[in-house]
């Protein structure tokens, strides 16, 4: 194996030399393990930063113990059970909006930096039907769900967190879409 020298920050190199022996690993095989994963983030448009940023926004989801479940499921379950009629399940979804709300604007300096990296980490996932564009200070974000049923659940949940940012939502349902103006 050829060993190259490449100039890191003093503090990075000091922090992975600690971590690296606290995991049992040698200072090179981390360094050597941490070029590759950047490298394969790169091939896939993904800078690193934006990695830790798609990371910690992952944590958040965590957090709320969301599981992921086809689109399609929750369909079938609105238009067998009716639930995103149910006033009690909108405020329900609409509460946790909030909390989720509330928890990412917390850790993004504004909505449209939540937006760059939850847009990035969507498009990685196989369910996610998200486009947006941005006129000065609205966002226009159309999301498809699964169906009609659905629709309402999902509208629910993203306009309490989206509020969270301190911005102004007006939300329309179409068949099977929900199209959300968000000025902030």
């Amino acid at each position: 194996m050829s060993r190259s020298t490449v100039p890191v920050e003093g503090e990075v190199a000091k922090e992975l030399s600690t971590v690296a022996k606290s995991q049992g690993f040698s200072v090179l095989r981390l360094a050597s393990d941490s070029l590759k994963l950047a490298l394969e983030l790169l091939k896939r448009g993904i800078t690193p930063t934006r990695a830790i940023e798609m990371w910690r926004l992952m944590e958040k989801i965590m957090a709320f113990d969301a599981v992921p479940v086809p689109l399609s499921y929750l369909e079938l379950v609105a238009k067998k059970w009716g639930i995103c009629e149910d006033p009690e399940v909108e405020a329900f979804l609409r509460e946790v909006g909030a909390k989720f709300g509330k928890t990412v604007a917390g850790e993004f300096k504004s909505f449209g930096e939540f937006m760059s990296v939850a847009t990035q980490l969507l498009s990685m996932l196989p369910v996610a039907r998200l486009s947006l564009g941005r006129g000065g200070d609205t966002w226009r974000i159309v999301f498809t769900s699964a169906g009609s049923f659905s629709v309402k659940c999902l509208g629910y949940f993203a306009e309490e967190a989206v509020k969270q940012f301190g911005c102004v939502v007006k939300i329309s349902y179409g068949d099977s879409t929900i199209t959300a103006e968000v000025t902030c």
